[in-house]
């Protein structure tokens, strides 16, 4: 070990977006485990342990993940179960619950450009809604196949719901936003859909693909709004270029 490096414990990470608290609760069981080898081992009894994050949340409609407070305290009642399985002392417990905080406090807003109806065979179709954004704004159902909801949020209709696909502009056939929704049969050019929980690996993955400038970030709070990351720019895209 170096001598300017100080070992203060054990880190733990299982994944992401999982719903199961199980999980988490046997990484606790078995780095409580590996704690109890090291002291049994080599005389150390570390102070602290990170059992990573991963917990998930609501993409779609179908997601329901448990509240962060039921996944915690199993968390904590199998780290202390362990510890006195173990005759070990309760370390300092820490997570990493990253998408679990920010994840859910952003949406995406897209303006629909073009809809075409797309027959499926067999009496079924789908209708396709291009959007101004896509994968530079979103890389995660083209790199992860990931799910999104999505709604009209402009106005309100009363039309029947159909079968919906929301694909981006850079004109390549991963670039889609979301894979299948019930949108309003008469959404139409002009009209603005919303795609909740875009809070957490959407803009800080987002890319200037086929020289897209990036969307701007804006916060809104009690009725008032205000730009905290401002639109790019063609000159933005052109900095780097030496003259």
């Amino acid at each position: 070990m170096l001598p300017s490096l100080e070992l203060r414990g054990l880190h733990s990470h299982i994944g992401s977006q999982i719903f199961d608290p199980s999980g988490f609760e046997v990484a606790a069981r078995r780095v409580i485990g590996l704690q109890a080898e090291l002291r049994d081992e080599h005389g150390l009894e570390l102070p602290e342990i990170d059992l990573g994050g991963g917990f998930g949340i609501a993409y779609t409609s179908d997601d329901d993940p448990e509240p962060v407070k039921i996944v915690a305290a199993g968390i904590v009642d199998a780290v202390r179960g362990e510890c006195l399985r173990h005759g070990l002392s309760t370390p300092r417990l820490s997570v990493e619950p990253g998408r679990a905080i920010v994840g859910l406090s952003a949406f995406t807003l897209y303006e629909v450009g073009t809809v075409k109806p797309v027959d499926l065979g067999n009496g079924a179709s789908r209708l396709y809604v291009s959007v101004d954004g896509g994968m530079s704004d979103n890389i995660r159902p083209a790199l992860y196949d990931a799910a999104y909801s999505c709604l009209l949020a402009s106005r309100s209709s009363t039309a029947p719901p159909v079968l919906s696909r929301v694909v981006g502009k850079h004109c390549e056939s991963g670039d889609i936003v979301v894979h299948d929704e019930f949108l309003p049969a008469d959404v139409a050019p002009g009209d603005l859909l919303a795609v909740p929980a875009t809070g957490a690996y959407c803009r800080s993955m987002a890319s200037n693909y086929n020289h897209v400038p990036r969307p701007p970030v804006v916060a809104i709070a009690a009725g008032s709004s205000r730009v905290i990351v401002r639109r790019e720019t063609e000159d933005d895209l052109m900095r780097l270029d030496v003259l």
